[in-house]
């Protein structure tokens, strides 16, 4: 009796633990501008020679450079006809 009894508040417990758990925050992507900074923050601690410092770094800050951060991005892709 004891046992059935200490296993019966056990799961009690734990699943009293579990429901007491903060829920995590769901993760938004990240912005054209956070994923630009974050590349010119890692350019800047890379220890590239300056020329090709400068060359990236010109890539990353012209206005037309755009991140691809969605798989909506990718145009739809070929079908392979199997042979024979």
């Amino acid at each position: 009796m004891q046992r059935s009894l200490l296993v019966l508040l056990t799961l009690l417990t734990l699943s009293l633990a579990g429901c007491a758990t903060p829920q995590s925050a769901a993760e938004r992507p990240y912005t054209d501008a956070e994923i630009k900074q974050f590349a010119l923050e890692m350019l800047s601690r890379s220890g590239l020679p300056y020329e090709d410092y400068e060359k990236i770094r010109s890539a990353l800050q012209a206005p037309n450079y755009r991140v691809s951060n969605s798989i909506r991005d990718i145009g739809p892709q070929p079908r392979v006809l199997p042979e024979g």
